[in-house]
Formats: structure tokens, C-alpha cells, sequence
């Protein structure tokens, strides 16, 4: 089926929205795609990564210049993920996402940035799923779109340490019976899960990990996947909270 582009000018916000819609019902349930929507107000910026998006098959469905429209669109189009800029030209970009998280949860969010900044700490303790520099590859820009999809957490072992004390510093508060879950936990996973468990809540990477313990990364991989699992937590955030809480970390 032939593709129907919708272009609609907004007046009574700033900017524009583009919307994409396919026609007909032809498009088998197995078969759907990740559904992206692209915020980002540098038209350069927009036209690399739609094209890379669309090179891999997954499908924009929307672009937004600015934050009232991008709020718009996501609560109008669910996407799969929230490809946003956090240094939208006139709006505050770790409220978006707080927005966008009370209005469309189901819409995982990564950051677009120029550089790791703690900006970026702040948006992922809002909400967002994880940060993409605007430099990378775009097969890099296409793997964190994919992981993020999957609800996995897209940070480098640099911020995930930043992430862990930022917790720390917002005092959340650790849990009366914390040593109960701490034992629970313990519990839960093997040895060789609790030593990559911590080390996952310090802000280490999978490369580290294994280098560390001297195991290769897709058997690190592994682990990780089970521990989450056992604790039934999403994603690497999620541990450190849990660890935070916990006292373990």
C-alpha cells in the first residue's frame, strides 16, 4: 500500500508537526514495526536520523520542533520510543519527559545529546530510558532506538556512576526492612549474579564486567538478563534504585 504523508501546521503553537499514517489494513500483526516519533528542532539532525530509521525499517511516525506539539503527537500516537532533543530551543526538556511519562507511559524515552552531560542524569531519573549522542553512528542511533524499545537502559558506564549517586543524593530513602531485602536478593541470585549485581549498581559497563571477571560479554549478558528476571526489574536503572534501597550497592 502506498504511503499517505499528512503534513499539519499547528497555529496555535509554535513550529510545525509532521504526522505519517499508512492507509489500508494490510500490515500483518506479526510483522508490525517499532514505531518511533523524532523531536528535535535542527532540521539536519531530524533528516540523518529519520533516514537512518527508515534504512533499518523502523517507522517515524511523527516529527515535533518544539515541546508542546512533541506532547501532542506521543499522547496521539503512542510510539514504541520518544526520540527527543533535551535542549529544545524555549522549553525545559527533563519536564517534558516528567510530562511525557505522566501522559504517555507506555512510550519508552531517549535523549538526543551533543554531549554527556548532567542534564542527562536528570532526564533519566525523570523518566527516560537512556541518551544517544547526536555524533554517534547511525547504527548506534539505530541499536540504542531497538534497545530502548525492548526497555532496556542506554547509558554509558560514566553516567550509569553519575545515576547511582544522583539516587544517593536525592536521599531516597532506604526501606525499614532493607536488610530483609537485602537477604532476599541474596537469595534470589547465584554468587556469581550478586558479584555482577553490584557491580552493575556502581555504574559498570558489560565490557568491564567481563573483563573483570574474566567471562565474555554475552555470558555477562546473560547474567544480566537473569538477574532481572529473578528481581523482576526492567532495566539497569531500576537495579541501581533497587541496590540503592537495598543497601547492597
Amino acid at each position: 500500500m502506498p504511503l499517505l504523508v499528512v503534513c499539519c501546521w499547528l497555529e496555535e503553537a509554535p513550529g510545525w508537526v509532521r504526522v505519517y499514517r499508512k492507509t489500508g489494513h494490510c500490515v500483518a500483526e506479526h510483522s508490525r514495526r517499532i514505531t518511533v516519533v523524532l523531536i528535535d528542532d535542527e532540521e539536519l539532525v531530524r533528516g540523518a536520523v529519520a533516514q537512518a530509521l527508515s534504512a533499518e525499517g523502523l517507522e517515524l511516525v511523527g516529527e515535533a520542533t518544539n515541546a508542546p506539539d512533541a506532547v501532542k503527537m506521543v499522547v496521539d500516537l503512542r510510539p514504541d520510543v520518544v526520540v527527543i532533543d533535551i535542549k529544545l530551543e524555549g522549553s525545559e526538556g527533563v519536564a517534558t519527559i516528567e510530562t511525557l511519562g505522566l501522559l504517555a507511559p507506555a512510550s519508552r524515552v531517549l535523549i538526543l545529546t551533543r554531549t554527556e552531560q548532567n542534564r542527562v542524569v536528570e532526564a533519566i531519573v525523570a523518566g527516560a530510558y537512556g541518551y544517544i549522542l547526536k555524533t554517534a553512528r547511525p547504527d548506534a542511533i539505530i541499536a540504542a532506538v531497538k534497545a530502548t524499545a525492548a526497555g532496556e537502559s542506554v547509558i554509558s558506564s560514566q553516567i550509569a556512576g553519575k545515576l547511582l549517586h544522583r539516587i544517593r543524593d536525592l536521599g531516597i530513602p532506604i526501606a525499614s526492612d532493607s536488610g530483609s531485602t537485602a537477604n532476599a536478593i541474596r537469595a534470589a541470585l547465584t554468587p556469581r549474579e550478586l558479584e555482577i549485581f553490584t557491580r552493575l549498581a556502581s555504574g559498570a559497563s558489560n565490557h568491564d564486567i567481563a573483563h573483570e571477571l574474566g567471562l565474555s560479554t554475552n555470558t555477562i549478558s546473560n547474567h544480566i538478563a537473569s538477574i532481572l528476571a529473578k528481581l523482576h526489574l526492567e532495566n539497569r536503572i531500576q537495579l541501581a534504585v533497587q541496590a540503592v534501597r537495598s543497601g547492597i550497592s
